[in-house]
């Protein structure tokens, strides 16, 4: 009888370690997932460090900025960086929406078709702004800056990896 009780603790001592341990696969696979989609912090030089052309910190630096524009540059990429992630995560939220749709049993097709042109015009906000802010940034530069600016960016855009402005 005792040898019965015992098995039964054991395995539910079991399922629930092995639940335990689905849970925590599954949190760290979400949270990666969620970092993964979102921009990283600013970095030292004022840009995204996953993103920089330079790498790291780099950026004006690679520009050969006075530390005046630097100082204003990094304020202006702060607040611009900011604004950035959360138009991006509002796009995030609206693929999800867009995803729970689509699980429907029966998808509304009028509401998938709303939330997708949702999505893109978000997205083509999000395009106008990223470029607002590159000519603004372009603007301050003397015309060596310029040039070394546009070359960084055709390259970041040329390897298809988001340009990494300021």
């Amino acid at each position: 009888m005792k040898n019965s009780i015992m098995k039964y603790i054991l395995i539910v001592s079991l399922l629930m370690n092995f639940s335990l341990l689905g849970t925590a696969a599954y949190t760290h696979y979400r949270q990666a997932r969620y970092h993964h989609h979102t921009a990283p912090s600013l970095g030292q030089g004022g840009i995204r460090g996953a993103h920089a052309p330079c790498g790291p910190g780099m950026f004006f630096e690679a520009l050969s900025l006075k530390p005046e524009q630097v100082k204003l540059f990094r304020q202006k990429a702060t607040a611009f960086h900011k604004d950035l992630d959360k138009k991006r995560q509002e796009v995030d939220g609206l693929r999800v929406s867009l995803l729970a749709l689509m699980r429907a049993d029966n998808p509304d097709g009028e509401a998938i078709r709303a939330t997708i042109a949702r999505i893109n015009k978000e997205q083509e906000e999000i395009q106008k702004a990223v470029v607002s802010h590159m000519l603004e940034f372009k603007s301050m530069l003397d015309r060596d800056q310029q040039k070394k600016f546009m070359v960084m960016i055709e390259g970041a855009m040329g390897e298809g990896k988001e340009t990494a402005c300021p």
